[in-house]
């Protein structure tokens, strides 16, 4: 499936600051569209709990200032950088200063940089060196933790959401708490924001999202929170306009254990989140999350995701060396009817716990985290 590229490595290695890839994909020529192909770095270990229970890589996201370039974490391993669309990887790139603190079991967050800069990264971490929150403004380079003074001082978190106006604003959840906080400062310092007495539950990770309005100053007020699917509760789907100091429950759903990610396609109030349970399927919404519709096929889902012309949705479950069905399932826009089951290589042993979807100019291509199943590439 692989093979070293050489040529592609020693172009590349003119670039400031480049590391040559490890281990590459085979060129899109080779691989054809509409192909899931591997494309997890050599010298990676998905298998071994090592040093804080290595559960694989749990995010995938792309500079919002230069589609080519991609970043993952591998859990107790570190962080790694593509600069060609996700075809090859080099790493670990956070080598400098605090670069420990990015080598735990957590994931990555993006914002855009100031112009000619790097991006800004931010890592949140629940087990080993990366327990907490941190932030990189060289590129993954070096790292800076800054507390969380919220919510009391055990420092587990998932990794935040940034404001798509505003790459200091930002949102994160508590691991396995009901704890919601927000920063202004890009994180460096945090306040505990209050949710309704209905969302307040023991055990299980929420997860937050901005819902963009299309206007900055509603964007910024405007979220959806989802509960962990659990049998001794039923918490649902929640939203706020207000910067939640009011909450509706707005739906039933809930999202499978370790991962959610909805997919907003345009600013007209379309939105789509992953259906589980009683919800199974893909949910959609016309209203920018008030209401909620079922869709698709009736299949656990976790993750959301598409290009201008699709939509897909896949599955996994936060269960260490599980082997589980990706169900995949995808329709086109608009993405009311005419949903199908896709298969996927058997090599695919999970689902993702997050896509991102890029364009190089000729392709969509979509760039996925799959747990201890590695990360995977589609050139739709």
């Amino acid at each position: 499936m692989y093979k070293i590229v050489n040529t592609l490595a020693a172009a590349l290695s003119i670039l400031p600051n480049f590391s040559p890839p490890t281990i590459a994909a085979e060129p899109v020529s080779i691989l054809g569209r509409g192909v899931w192909t591997e494309v997890t770095p050599g010298g990676v270990d998905l298998v071994n709990a090592l040093s804080c229970e290595n559960y694989g890589s749990i995010t995938m996201v792309a500079d919002p200032a230069r589609p080519s370039n991609l970043f993952t974490q591998f859990h107790c391993q570190g962080v790694w950088k593509s600069v060609d669309y996700g075809l090859t990887w080099s790493g670990p790139i956070n080598t400098g200063d605090g670069g420990a603190g990015a080598s735990g079991a957590g994931g990555l967050a993006i914002a855009r940089g100031p112009d000619g800069e790097p991006p800004v990264l931010y890592s949140a971490g629940i087990r080993g060196t990366g327990v907490g929150f941190w932030k990189s403004t060289d590129g993954g380079v070096s790292w800076t933790n800054y507390l969380v003074d919220a919510g009391g001082d055990r420092q587990r978190f998932y990794p935040p959401v940034v404001d798509p106006y505003d790459p200091d604003h930002l949102l994160m959840t508590a691991h396995q708490r009901s704890l919601v906080v927000q920063s202004f400062d890009g994180g460096k310092h945090w306040s505990e924001v209050l949710i309704a007495d209905g969302m307040k539950h023991v055990g299980g990770t929420a997860f937050v999202f901005f819902i963009d309005t299309g206007l900055a100053e509603t964007t910024k007020a405007t979220w959806i929170w989802t509960a962990e699917a659990s049998p001794e509760r039923r918490i649902g789907t929640w939203r706020t306009s207000d910067h939640g100091r009011t909450w509706k429950n707005v739906d039933t759903n809930e999202h499978p254990h370790g991962q959610m990610q909805i997919y907003q396609p345009n600013k007209s109030g379309l939105v789509f989140m992953p259906g589980a349970n009683s919800r199974a399927g893909v949910l959609r919404s016309t209203d920018f999350g008030e209401t909620w519709t079922r869709v698709g096929i009736a299949m656990d889902q976790a993750t959301v995701f598409g290009t201008p012309g699709r939509v897909y949705a896949m599955y996994a479950w936060a269960c260490g060396g599980c082997r589980l069905d990706p169900a995949l399932q995808s329709a086109p826009e608009p993405a009311i009817s005419e949903w199908t089951r896709v298969t996927t290589p058997p090599e695919m042993a999970i689902g993702p716990a997050q896509a991102a979807t890029i364009f190089d100019g000729t392709n969509h291509i979509v760039l996925t985290a799959n747990w201890r199943g590695g990360l995977w590439r589609f050139v739709e």
